[in-house]
């Protein structure tokens, strides 16, 4: 019998589950940390600052637990199996098959679901890529910014605002650096914008919560947590695009929300106006981080750590356009 299960992120081992079915989370921003398969000849996976492992047999464990340490693309040999992983900030890849890599290398991306499924004709979906390997340019890490202090006349405001950072310390201690370029971080790139725009917001009289007063030292789930023990009115969560995706921001928000909808329209305004960057429109998604805050929330991806690198370095101007467009927004 074809049956599979997963070891995630803070939840721990799955049940097994059958052919056809998930494996795994999506939406949650959770990584795959090891999988056990039972009906196939052999699998192997690649994982976080280690490479591919060695092939293991079936119902033998593939991957690490107690580790923090992700799973970003998967082998496994059977005649006639095919099978398709979800992968941060791209979804679901289309299916491979018999020993073919599923996922990427190269670009810090963790797998966070995964389904198998036998057939005797390959399966394919429109996403022609079972995999993708992502070979980052030469880039150097930016120096430190001194930040300046806000225009002395500025309008004032008086609501709650939550600030996350996205990526950091996980929930159990380890290091998240979301995507990856070369030298460059998703986490480290955004933490310095992220304090600009709270040195701002404070000095115009919004009442900031943020993990970035500590380095960035909370997982959205503590961070949402805390926004919502602050009473928080309003909910960003600042994330980068990974290398592969186009220039552009790219602002999530829950299904419906108007609230959502107007934050979103405001960061994007003031965004676009100062930094000369496009958009690639608003996604409506229930993401964890709008999903789960008693505020109106908005995750905002503030471009590619690529194509949108130069935009991203300039902290002092990305910080000032970010605080203006959450200002304007609330």
């Amino acid at each position: 019998m074809l049956q599979y299960k997963v070891h995630v992120q803070n939840k721990g081992w799955t049940d097994f589950v059958q052919e056809g079915r998930l494996a795994g989370t999506t939406g949650e921003g959770l990584r795959l940390e090891a999988i056990v398969i039972e009906g196939v000849d052999e699998y192997r996976v690649h994982v976080q600052n280690k490479g591919w492992t060695a092939w293991v047999k079936s119902g033998e464990v593939a991957g690490t637990t107690g580790k923090g340490l992700r799973i970003e693309a998967i082998e496994i040999k059977k005649e006639g199996l095919n099978y398709q992983v979800h992968v941060q900030n791209v979804g679901w890849l289309d299916w491979a098959r018999n020993g073919e890599t599923s996922g990427t290398t190269g670009g810090g991306l963790r797998i966070e679901a995964i389904r198998l499924l036998t057939s005797v004709e390959p399966l394919s979906v429109d996403d022609s890529r079972a995999s993708f390997a992502i070979a980052p340019e030469p880039i150097n890490v930016p120096a430190p910014v001194v930040v300046a202090q806000a225009p002395q006349v500025h309008l004032r405001k008086s609501a709650k605002v939550y600030i996350a950072t996205g990526h950091g310390i996980t929930t159990d201690g380890t290091w998240d650096s979301g995507c990856v370029d070369g030298n460059y971080q998703e986490a480290d790139l955004a933490l310095p914008i992220v304090k600009v725009a709270v040195l701002y917001l404070r000095q115009w009289g919004v009442t900031v919560g943020t993990d970035s007063d500590n380095g960035n030292d909370k997982n959205m789930v503590y961070c949402v947590a805390e926004a919502n023990a602050m009473g928080a009115d309003f909910y960003v969560a600042c994330h980068i695009d990974f290398s592969g995706a186009p220039s552009g921001t790219y602002p999530i928000i829950y299904p419906g929300s108007q609230g959502g909808m107007n934050l979103a329209n405001s960061i994007n305004a003031s965004v676009m106006a100062r930094m000369g960057i496009r958009t690639r429109g608003i996604l409506q998604r229930d993401d964890y981080e709008v999903s789960y805050p008693d505020a109106w929330a908005c995750i905002f991806e503030m471009g590619s750590i690529r194509a949108d690198i130069k935009k991203l370095l300039d902290v002092e101007a990305y910080g000032f356009a970010l605080a203006q467009g959450i200002f304007d927004g609330i």
